[in-house]
């Protein structure tokens, strides 16, 4: 029994296990998950492989484990990117809730179709400048895509090469030497260690990059491998139970239950269109101000931009490009290079690998689209879903006083030992953890 006055740490993840627990062993009969989980083994095992990841014997018992109908699978998706702490945290709390259960595996999907267009932060090494935020610095340290590029899937487009990141190398190290000198006016001192320490720091960190881009060959690659391998120097073999997977690479697994999205087209457009006018009506951000043509994305295939299309499986689809003008018909197999489900269809679809869990950082207007889509074309409940929305900041050298709330967690690594990031971003639930520079600790 917990003494009393003690505070459980961990007690809105209990709840989460539990919850996520009960619904597995609800819903595991409804769904055909030996055939399921076995494709989703193989499928992680390739990534990894294309991936040149090579498995602890911890992280390979993970994944062949996903094999098994009774193991619990929780997921947590977002965007690719070079992380924030706020995602960073997200995932480790979703591992916190598998570890919990004892019976677990966390699926963390990376959003490897996303263009730096989209995404333009993205790719940023998230600098602070002698006290000003990484978001009002005008030349910010960043992975050059070049504009030819901007529009081009990360899933498509090469890795940093050895150019590029001595490049960012050398932003970087500029940056240090400014907002050193910020900090010595403002401390009227040295910080603590600082030129030795961040020199090492820095070393580590674009060794790692550098690995990681020789060893894949695309960027949307490169960025699930530098999460996977910075999610190993923090908690080392904590790390093996979270199965780092490419987003648009699994709709490989998916095309059944897209096709019965396809078929149920109409069914999801009235449900996009009834969520939507509910949110208007309580005055909330809608989902969609007008009504879409369809659920599926088609990006095309001369100059790689999307545009929504119908898809019905076995029908070809008819595509013009409204930027480039290219037209061509796709078909089975071809088609599913070039198709991909937007989030509502994406999701809906996941599920039926026998998710028991989704963690999430926002509440986004899609979710509840989500929510009422997935029962209505499926038949089966949702799995129940988590709200992580607490805010973790960091106060580093050239950061605001009041530190920064979206701070890339390279930028933390060069201030902290990965370790330590881990255990503060591991704090409870409802928590906001700030997390403050080695080298201003004394200040």
């Amino acid at each position: 029994m917990e003494p009393v006055g003690v505070k459980d740490s961990l007690r809105v993840e209990r709840q989460a296990a539990r919850a996520s627990r009960e619904y597995h062993e609800r819903i595991r009969g409804s769904l055909p998950l030996r055939e399921k989980r076995a494709a989703l083994a193989d499928f992680a095992l390739a990534s990894y492989k294309r991936l040149r990841i090579h498995p602890s014997p911890g992280a390979r018992e993970a994944i062949e484990s996903l094999r098994e109908p009774d193991m619990l699978v929780l997921e947590m998706a977002h965007d690719g990117q070079l992380p924030h702490l706020g995602i960073v945290r997200l995932v480790l709390k979703t591992d916190d809730i598998a570890r919990v259960d004892g019976h677990a595996v966390t699926l963390y999907l990376v959003g490897n179709h996303y263009s730096p267009s989209m995404r333009p932060d993205n790719i940023h090494f998230g600098m602070p400048l002698q006290g000003q935020s990484p978001d009002t610095v005008k030349h910010p340290p960043k992975v050059r895509i070049g504009k030819a590029n901007a529009h081009k899937p990360f899933r498509w487009l090469l890795p940093p090469s050895v150019e590029d990141l001595a490049r960012l190398r050398k932003q970087v190290d500029d940056f240090l030497v400014n907002n050193l000198a910020h900090e010595r006016e403002r401390l009227s001192r040295e910080p603590d260690a600082s030129k030795e320490v961040l020199r090492g720091r820095a070393t580590r960190i674009f060794s790692l990059l550098d690995t990681a881009a020789r060893d894949v060959r695309t960027f949307g690659d490169w960025l699930i491998r530098v999460q996977h391998d910075l999610f190993r120097l923090m908690i080392g073999d904590g790390a093996d139970r979270v199965v780092f997977l490419p987003m648009a690479d699994l709709v490989d697994l998916l095309r059944e239950e897209l096709a019965t999205i396809g078929r149920s087209a109409d069914a999801l457009s009235s449900v996009k269109h009834e969520v939507s006018e509910e949110q208007k009506a309580r005055g909330e951000e809608s989902y969609q101000t007008k009504p879409e043509p369809s659920s599926f994305w088609m990006h095309c295939p001369a100059c790689t931009r999307r545009q929504r299309a119908p898809w019905y499986q076995g029908s070809p689809v008819e595509f013009a490009c409204a930027v480039c003008g290219h037209r061509q018909s796709l078909t089975d197999p071809e088609v599913w290079r070039w198709l991909l489900p937007d989030i509502v269809a994406y999701e809906t679809a996941v599920f039926r690998l026998g998710i028991g869990g989704w963690v999430v950082g926002s509440r986004a207007p899609y979710h509840p689209v989500i929510e009422r889509a997935y029962p209505r074309l499926f038949g089966i409940s949702m799995p129940p879903k988590f709200l992580l929305t607490s805010v973790p900041t960091f106060w580093g050298l050239g950061d605001p006083p009041a530190g920064y709330p979206k701070t890339r967690l390279l930028r933390a690594l060069l201030e902290m030992e990965p370790d330590a990031v881990a255990a503060a971003l591991r704090a409870p639930w409802n928590d906001d953890p700030r997390l403050v520079s080695d080298l201003l600790r004394a200040s």
